[in-house]
Order: structure tokens, then C-alpha cells, then sequence
């Protein structure tokens, strides 16, 4: 697409027509006009093309990688009992600050949010940000994006706490470690394996902070942020653990659970049932 400027009429309609639906998904991100040829040329000769494209096409010279990654991912979903819908796949490159965009029934993948930590157009963002735009971490999120759409974490105002979030956001991880290829724990929570040994050393640690200071249950959102929300690192009253640390022992959880209960399926641990249920620690033995 990124030659469309420079088509005739004839490879110009044969696009159009066979990437009718994600064109016109696409074009929905751009503007708020229909898809048309002059939409098309103009973005075809973007900014954001012209910057993005050459390094887009020398990490992903085919979208081969891409493809096997996804439908690795959408047969062990089925393979494990989750429910996706049915969605059309399109690889882009636009200035959106979504790294991976649902419109309509197309998923939008924009490489050019995976173009590697020491690309120099990220060179203005924070490392942990940077660590994040590999092409390593996109199987992950295509998976994570798939799965929590499907899946959306949902709980009663009164019922958001820490605990619940940290739960859901244990069993995505726990989901994605079984639906993408040669996963890691590490990959799965984002860390490389320097950081997954600090935070498996101050596992109990970062649990004893979190019942000594009553912050399970706690349903403020500057508590949840600081725990799950990506960030440098998480300080707390002279305390540092690795960002995140909330969605480590989330994952610990749901790993002590489905120690004791095997046979639950994935679909359960994403489901409000799960983690908005008071025995969830119980049950899962965690730290016991």
C-alpha cells in the first residue's frame, strides 16, 4: 500500500477490492470520511508511511512470522476451550498510539510499534517503554489482545480491588502461556530473565507488604495503576520491586491454583467467577 500513490487505476481497484474490509477498517483510523482513492494516496504518502515503512520492511521482509504467530495462537485457543470471535487480520503502519486496534471485525497490528528497543525514532521514550516495541513482544500482545477482548476483566465497583485485577491480569498471563509458541513466563509478563530473578527473590516480600498494608482489597485506582500499570519500577516507602510486581503475583496465584485444580479450564480463570471470588488464595494454597 505504501506504493498506491504510484498505481494506475487497474492495481489501484484490485487492492481495493480484495482488502475491501480492512481497508475500510482502516481507513476509520485515519479519518471520518469513507474510504476513497484520495484518502488512500494521501496516506499513502504519509508521514508516518515514509518514516515507519523501511524499517517496518527490513524487520518483517515477509508477514510470514506474523501469520504463523497468530494462527499458532487462535488453534491453541481452541485447542484450550477459549471463545474467540471470528475477525479479518491486517498488518499496518500509521501514527496511532494503539499498537494493536480493534475496528469493526478487522484486528489492526501496526508494526511500527515493534521495531525493536534501540529504533531511533523510540529514542524520545523511556527505556521501559522501549523494552516493550520488540518484535519478540508482538506474539504476545496479538495474544493478550485477543484473549482480554473476548475475555474483559468486569467487576462491581465495590468489588475492583487490587486483588482482582492482580487475579485477571494473572490468569491473561497464565492464557497467553499456553497459546503462544515457545512462550516464557518472562515473555508473558514482560520481563526479561534479570528481572523475572528479582521479582521471583521478592516474592514473599511483595506479598507480606501487600497484607501488611491492607492493600488487597484496596478499590482506589492510583493503587491498582501503581501495582499493574506499566511504569520505571514500583517504590513504596523505600521499597523498589520491578514494574508490575501486582501482575507477578497475580500470575503466582492462578500457577498455585491450577497446581490444586488442573482441571479447570482457561475460560474459568478469566471469568469474574474466578477472581472476584473470596477464596480464591484459599484455595489456591498461595504461599501456604
Amino acid at each position: 500500500m505504501r506504493d498506491y500513490a504510484g498505481m494506475d487505476s487497474v492495481a489501484r481497484s484490485r487492492i481495493t477490492d480484495s482488502c475491501s474490509i480492512e481497508l475500510k477498517a482502516f481507513v476509520k483510523t485515519l479519518s471520518e470520511d469513507s474510504m476513497s482513492d484520495v484518502l488512500l494516496e494521501a496516506w499513502s504518502t504519509s508521514a508516518p508511511v515514509a518514516v515507519f515503512t523501511p524499517a517496518a520492511d527490513s524487520i518483517y521482509p515477509s508477514l510470514g512470522g506474523v501469520e504463523r504467530a497468530l494462527g499458532y495462537t487462535l488453534a491453541a485457543a481452541r485447542e484450550y476451550g477459549l471463545v474467540l470471535p471470528s475477525r479479518r487480520y491486517a498488518a499496518v503502519v500509521y501514527g496511532r498510539p494503539e499498537s494493536i486496534l480493534f475496528v469493526d471485525s478487522v484486528m489492526l497490528i501496526a508494526l511500527n510499534h515493534y521495531l525493536g528497543a534501540d529504533y531511533d525514532g523510540y529514542s524520545h521514550w523511556p527505556l521501559y517503554r522501549r523494552l516493550a516495541k520488540t518484535p519478540q513482544a508482538l506474539p504476545y500482545d496479538m495474544a493478550e489482545a485477543l484473549i482480554a477482548t473476548a475475555y474483559p476483566y468486569s467487576a462491581p465497583e465495590a468489588d475492583n480491588t487490587l486483588l482482582s485485577n492482580m487475579l485477571y491480569q494473572g490468569a491473561l498471563a497464565y492464557a497467553k502461556l499456553h497459546t503462544v509458541e515457545d512462550a516464557t513466563v518472562a515473555g508473558v509478563l514482560g520481563y526479561d530473565e534479570a528481572t523475572m530473578g528479582q521479582l521471583n527473590e521478592a516474592e514473599d516480600e511483595i506479598w507480606r507488604e501487600l497484607v501488611a498494608r491492607k492493600l488487597l482489597y484496596d478499590i482506589s485506582s492510583r493503587t491498582i495503576e501503581r501495582f499493574i500499570a506499566p511504569t520505571p519500577l514500583l517504590r513504596i516507602d523505600g521499597l523498589e520491586w520491578p514494574a508490575r510486581a501486582g501482575r507477578y503475583i497475580g500470575y503466582r496465584i492462578v500457577e498455585a491454583y491450577m497446581s490444586s485444580h488442573p482441571e479447570t479450564g482457561i475460560d474459568y480463570l478469566l471469568s469474574p467467577e474466578f477472581y472476584l471470588s473470596p477464596d480464591v488464595i484459599r484455595e489456591a494454597d498461595y504461599l501456604g
